[in-house]
């Protein structure tokens, strides 16, 4: 499917679901209430037992299912959606996270920006955190490749009319971000070695280096419900943040760099042990286990902990 000479642009939203029907209603909910008037939904069950996709196609009849027999990863789940969005003829692809709530201008806002900007490949919405306070959780993205680590100006405090604007940025999270498909078509898709985490941070640094402008379209509202799926610090993810973060230090990062700001990255390693509870045993073995892969080459889905939900634990304080 093409665009006609005076139709919009075509607009593929993709939504990646996992054992959530609840979300991710709200999600397909939130785009059928947008004024942006040329939009297909593909949605993509990453092996829900029993599949999902059955469900919501009953519920939705208008969206493209694609049902994958097993969790293939937040990267491969989300390829095998950018793939379909791209046999439908997207002009612009929406990759979502079922935990998102989009606003109803933002598609047309971001489009506008992307149709005046051919050397933009990404672009993210500004980020919200749910709630009445209107909290921004991203609006600006700035990487460090020698340490391995993105930072967010701007976030953590309530939306200002500075957010309001269109800026460059270097980082974009995957958890609602557009897609040029001419710049995936380029630079590739979502690393699948990685299986989930630093995919976002891998994939910027690739567009990047291939001259493509990555922005943030601030007149855009996402909101996003952070950590709803697997938890935000659980064991499951700890070993995937780290196995991840090193390949990408040492796939990125200029080694002479990497060994100068060494105390620093062993640092980070000290802050994450206090931030997830130094009692957190399970969290600090999947960080071991996880950091051990990375130097064993273990790649892809790995042998990660099962435990994907955040323990409670109480904090340590010095």
């Amino acid at each position: 499917m093409t665009s006609q000479p005076d139709a919009p642009p075509l607009v593929v939203a993709v939504i990646l679901t996992w054992n959530d029907l609840d979300m991710t209603s709200r999600c397909i909910d939130s785009l059928h209430e947008t004024a942006y008037p040329r939009t297909q939904i593909v949605v993509v069950d990453n092996g829900t037992v029993p599949p999902s996709c059955p469900v919501l196609k009953e519920r939705y009849p208008d969206i493209e299912p694609v049902q994958l027999d097993r969790n293939t990863g937040f990267t491969g789940g989300c390829n095998r959606g950018l793939e379909r969005a791209m046999e439908l003829g997207a002009d612009y692809i929406l990759l979502l996270n079922n935990d998102t709530i989009v606003h109803p201008d933002a598609i047309g806002h971001v489009v506008e920006e992307m149709e005046a900007r051919p050397d933009v490949g990404m672009a993210s919405a500004l980020v919200l955190l749910p709630g009445d306070d209107r909290i921004v959780q991203f609006h600006q993205g700035v990487i460090d490749r020698d340490v391995a680590r993105h930072m967010h100006p701007g976030e953590a405090v309530p939306v200002s009319e500075a957010h309001r604007a269109t800026v460059e940025v270097e980082f974009a999270p995957a958890c609602s971000v557009f897609f040029r498909p001419a710049a995936l078509q380029e630079v590739g898709l979502f690393d699948e070695s990685l299986f989930t985490n630093w995919e976002d941070y891998d994939l910027c640094c690739r567009m990047v280096d291939a001259g493509w402008k990555i922005i943030t379209v601030g007149r855009a509202e996402v909101i996003h419900a952070h950590g709803q799926t697997t938890g935000r610090a659980s064991p499951f993810i700890t070993y995937y943040f780290n196995r991840n973060r090193m390949i990408c230090l040492f796939r990125y990062g200029r080694p002479s760099q990497i060994l100068l700001r060494s105390p620093h990255i062993l640092r980070t390693f000290y802050w994450q042990l206090r931030g997830q509870g130094l009692s957190n045993w399970p969290a600090h073995r999947a960080m071991a286990k996880g950091l051990l892969h990375f130097a064993l080459g273990v790649r892809g889905e790995g042998n990660a902990p099962k435990q994907r939900r955040d323990r409670v634990v109480r904090q340590e304080t010095s």
